[in-house]
């Protein structure tokens, strides 16, 4: 028998079913009332227990597609140490993609990827980002942090890291990567909290 620990993805919610804490509905909201009109955006939060998803064009009800993956349980459940060893970033980054995959066929076609999430922040300007009010992240930039956090797990960085050593940061890493990745998208647009 196969042991899952992530629970398969929730299926699509109206966004009444979202919670007024959910950010990637309320970026939605905002991005298409303010300044994206009418063009395909998708929104991402990556939380503690969870990471969801809203995707559309226009000023109709995205679609929201809520994950089983987040931070906080992600380190808690694949991270046995402080610091991840390979093996471990390595099999939670499998099982992340396997919960993220589904999720592409929601995706409006062509659509931007927004987030304005603090944790994702952090991984951008731990990538060499600028601090900003609005910030553009690349999967090559992304890929390059991944490079780093692996190579601290093996022992071997290529010089001293100020990576933050949290398994949660590890683990919203992770995910980000799987979603840019396997959801189709080569940036992510980071907006401050005071933006949004």
């Amino acid at each position: 028998m196969a042991l899952h620990l992530f629970p398969a993805p929730e299926p699509r919610m109206p966004l009444s079913a979202i919670q007024p804490s959910d950010d990637a509905a309320t970026l939605y909201a905002t991005l298409q009332a303010e300044l994206l009109a009418g063009q395909p955006v998708t929104t991402l939060h990556i939380g503690g227990s969870h990471t969801t998803l809203a995707s559309g064009r226009g000023e109709g009800e995205p679609a929201l597609r809520s994950i089983a993956i987040g931070s906080r349980v992600t380190a808690a459940t694949c991270f046995a140490y402080a610091s991840p060893t390979e093996a471990e970033l390595q099999s939670a980054a499998s099982l992340i993609e396997q919960a993220v995959i589904p999720a592409s066929a929601m995706l409006a076609a062509g659509s931007a990827l927004y987030t304005a999430d603090s944790g994702i922040r952090q991984i951008a300007i731990a990538s060499g980002l600028q601090a900003q009010p609005e910030m553009l992240l690349t999967l090559q930039e992304l890929e390059q942090t991944v490079e780093r956090v692996t190579a601290v797990a093996l022992g071997r960085p290529a010089a001293p890291d100020d990576l933050p050593s949290d398994p949660a940061f590890a683990a919203t890493l992770l995910i980000l990567r799987a979603c840019l990745r396997h959801l189709g998208f080569d940036r992510i647009v980071i907006r401050s909290d005071g933006v949004v």
